[in-house]
């Protein structure tokens, strides 16, 4: 990490326990002319002093990918830093991504196997709530098997999760007058109804706007409804069904900042409340005692991508999340509502046969040549016009060298065409495992004329993110 100023530092000390920053370090952030080179200079010192044993929890996580300012993966460097420093990596998942699993198989990696539980307690029973045959009825989003089960948990003096990996209160907003939808004027997105804030906001630019009483349309009065569900609104419709339950929505884009985050975990911990109501921030590491069952709200979510590891993820975010259930003292249940209750993800999570999985996704890695038995490298065209983008990223996909071990797809418009008023295309070269896609991408840079100012040009090698 950085530190960026000695007001971090100071922060960082005060806000988060078990973080100690001697006073030698503040003081000398504060007496640095550039402040931030030095925070990099400090942390890269202690992190020499400290090269005993170099430890990443959670590794599967996108997270650990950096995709902006510089394009780099945490674990490899945490592997380089390893190697360089002469000390071992743990890497530490309980769902552990493809590359590592195929660096095992290449003899890599060495492979340590945690048969169970810190606690001792027996994994979580896992089961789907087929949405098409034992749904909510309309306009609800939590079937009835769903609020029976919490109902039945809370009622023993237990606690129970739902959990959905979308903020606000819902993800859309529209006129029921004239069809009017409300988008960011920055980005080709929806604006994110947040209720309790009482705002629509933009979760890539930040924009945000108070939510008005009339259509900015056609100016109809209470014609304004909100289209599927957030945290928010899965929280209402549970405390307007279990009204006597005590409720909490664990967000991070709820009020009150890491101080309020830090004493709302704390009080779940403690068993303050029935129902927690929260995002993907729940899935990371959280141990709550009296916690025996997680609801998935759509467990379809993360399917809907063009993304190679969709699935994958969506795995690993289902287990790490249904594993909140029974951590201290076992009998935990996962109920997860799908409409495809036969898809490979939810068949592997509710059979427990996650190695079945893996053999099949890995296969089919392998027959598209994907990754890690295949290589990407992604470039991001941005420009003040749609015109400008498509244009510049035309001439770098001509300037692209020839070589036939190289397929260079695009461009094409991406998902996410604009973002922060700038319009994107992307490029993609898809090369063999063994082939040296840094010297290529270096070629092809080189090769390309320079970008005028108002054009953005961003490489990305092994990307994780497709939008």
């Amino acid at each position: 990490g950085v530190l960026a100023s000695a007001k971090t530092a100071k922060w960082l000390k005060s806000a988060i326990p078990g973080v100690h920053i001697p006073d030698h370090i503040i003081r000398r952030l504060e007496q640095a002319e550039k402040p931030k080179a030095e925070g990099r200079a400090i942390a890269i010192e202690l992190m020499q002093q400290l090269a005993e044993i170099d430890g990443i929890s959670g590794i599967h996580l996108m997270a650990y990918k950096q995709e902006e300012w510089a394009s780099y993966h945490a674990r490899d460097m945490a592997v380089v830093r390893g190697r360089l420093e002469g000390c071992p990596v743990v890497l530490a998942s309980a769902t552990p991504s493809l590359e590592s699993r195929v660096n095992v198989e290449r003899g890599r990696y060495r492979h340590v196997a945690l048969t169970a539980r810190a606690s001792g307690t027996e994994l979580p029973r896992l089961y789907a709530i087929d949405m098409r045959k034992a749904g909510p009825p309309r306009g609800r989003f939590l079937a009835p098997g769903l609020v029976a089960a919490i109902a039945e948990t809370t009622g023993r003096g237990e606690q129970a999760l739902l959990f959905l990996n979308r903020r606000g209160y819902a993800p859309l907003t529209l006129c029921r007058s004239c069809g009017h939808r409300f988008q960011c004027p920055n980005c080709s997105s929806w604006l994110v109804e947040h209720r309790f804030r009482g705002r629509l906001v933009c979760h890539h630019c930040g924009h945000s706007v108070p939510r008005p009483e009339a259509c900015p349309s056609c100016g109809s009065l209470d014609s304004l409804t909100a289209c599927g569900p957030g945290v928010e609104r899965v929280a209402d419709e549970i405390q307007t069904l279990l009204p006597e339950r005590r409720t909490v929505v664990l967000s991070s884009d709820m009020g009150g900042g890491i101080h309020r985050l830090k004493a709302e975990f704390e009080a779940v911990a403690r068993g303050e409340c029935d129902i927690v109501v929260g995002t993907q921030m729940v899935a990371k590491g959280h141990n709550f005692p009296k916690l025996t069952l997680v609801g998935v709200v759509d467990a379809d979510l993360g399917l809907a991508q063009g993304d190679p590891r969709a699935a994958e993820r969506t795995f690993q975010l289902l287990g790490q999340v249904t594993g909140r259930a029974g951590r201290a003292f076992g009998n935990g249940i996962g109920l997860m509502q799908t409409f495809n209750p036969d898809s490979p993800v939810i068949a592997a999570l509710i059979s427990g046969d996650a190695e079945r999985f893996y053999a099949t996704e890995l296969a089919e890695r392998r027959a598209a040549a994907m990754p890690p038995f295949g290589r990407l490298a992604a470039v991001v065209v941005s420009a003040p016009t749609r015109e400008e983008a498509e244009d510049w990223a035309r001439g770098l996909a001509r300037a692209a060298p020839p070589e036939p071990a190289v397929a260079v797809l695009g461009p094409a418009e991406a998902p996410l065409a604009v973002i922060k008023g700038r319009h994107r295309f992307r490029l993609l070269a898809h090369p063999a495992r063994d082939f040296d896609l840094s010297a290529y991408m270096r070629l092809w840079m080189q090769a390309s004329a320079r970008p005028p100012a108002k054009v953005d040009v961003w490489v990305d090698i092994d990307p994780y993110g497709f939008l």
